[in-house]
């Protein structure tokens, strides 16, 4: 092996985000990449919105550190970010894999685009519930009851380190859907050039749109800079999604309103958590028949690499996105997995741990249920 290659893609929650086809693909091209003598390491950060907010960027730093302490053969390595969000293209605009966004415009109200765009609203519902339920937070040894807009200031300060209010704050929506991926890929490149350690990786980042009406990434940063292994695994998906009678059938799912069966919450390791192997354990759990195969539109997923870390807070757009998905899409299954049984304890303390979570957890009455990659692998 002469070079590792590190990809990190940062991608929505959105249950239609992932088909067998995209993991057929990166699974091909992996192997013949490795044949050159290139080892592909791949990460996915799921959070609603593929918003890039500090915790984000904390996630891309711990995965990319991680790489090098694995890095026992000292061979060259090289580092990518791949910001992707998602929506439905009008059917005259340039789906090019390269295009530019005033070349492409989104069909309005379509549920095929990123619930995010209505992030706000949800942040007011979430004001709305706190209010309602009047939760205690202790600050410096004292009992605060949040009750209107000034405590939740206090519990976004003393809790998530954040000082300002939450809807429209805190959470934000999306303002433009087609420019959003260049936009995160901005907040990336200015969080990279203020961190010393991320700024000697030269990392190289790219934005695109996944268009959900061709099942398609377009890329919107003019293919700049060009990245062989991405590249060509878009142009794979492409292909098949276009010529294959089976694919065309597989993708169908994707082009459906937002329906998942359950939520997953887990760590963006692939080595340490599967949505495949979640997804096929809870169709099995149900009673659902299956082939094995990942299908879009399955499960809700949200990731990060510090979710096992009991005593520190979740996001903004992972907690947006936990709510959007229990109360709006009705997931009160949420399948919790860790590597093994005690790094899943330590996720699910995390949200018993985050005030906001685990009233969430608490009103709507949601079943966490706790499964870990190494078990399954073992079952199968």
């Amino acid at each position: 092996m002469r070079e590792k290659q590190v990809h990190i893609l940062v991608g929505c929650a959105d249950a239609r985000d992932l088909n067998q086809i995209q993991l057929d693909a990166i699974a091909k091209i992996s192997g013949e990449f490795a044949k050159e003598g290139i080892e592909i390491e791949m990460h996915t950060i799921r959070t609603a919105g593929s918003f890039v907010t500090p915790d984000v960027v904390l996630d891309i730093k711990r995965t990319f550190e991680q790489a090098q302490r694995n890095n026992d053969k000292n061979v060259a390595m090289s580092y990518f970010v791949h910001i992707q969000t998602h929506g439905h293209l009008t059917e005259d605009s340039n789906d090019e894999y390269i295009s530019h966004v005033h070349d492409l415009r989104i069909v309005d109200g379509s549920p095929l685009n990123c619930g995010m765009l209505h992030a706000s609203a949800v942040g007011v519902e979430i004001e709305e519930m706190l209010v309602a339920e009047k939760p205690e937070i202790e600050v410096r040894g004292r009992k605060h009851k949040i009750t209107n807009d000034t405590k939740i200031k206090l519990l976004l300060r003393e809790v998530y380190a954040y000082d300002g209010y939450l809807a429209g704050d805190w959470i934000t929506s999306i303002d433009l859907l087609r420019t959003h991926p260049r936009h995160q890929r901005t907040l990336l490149e200015k969080a990279i050039a203020h961190d010393s350690e991320l700024k000697m990786l030269d990392i190289h980042i790219t934005c695109g749109i996944q268009d959900y009406a061709i099942h398609s990434l377009i890329r919107v940063d003019d293919g700049e800079p060009a990245v062989p292994f991405w590249d060509t695994v878009q142009q794979e998906i492409r292909r098949h999604a276009q010529n294959d009678r089976k694919a065309k059938e597989l993708l169908i799912d994707q082009s459906k309103k937002q329906k998942p069966l359950a939520g997953l919450i887990s760590m963006s390791d692939p080595r340490q958590a599967s949505r495949v192997t979640a997804a096929n354990h809870y169709m099995t759990l149900k009673g659902i028949e299956h082939t094995g195969d990942y299908l879009p539109n399955t499960l809700f997923s949200m990731t990060g690499t510090s979710f096992d870390i009991p005593n520190t807070p979740f996001g903004p757009y992972v907690i947006g996105g936990f709510f959007f998905a229990v109360k709006h899409l009705q997931l009160t299954d949420q399948m919790v997995m860790g590597y093994d049984e005690a790094q899943t304890a330590r996720i699910v303390q995390k949200i018993k741990n985050d005030p906001i979570m685990n009233m969430i957890v608490q009103k709507f009455k949601v079943n966490l249920i706790p499964i870990n990659q190494r078990d399954l692998k073992d079952a199968e």
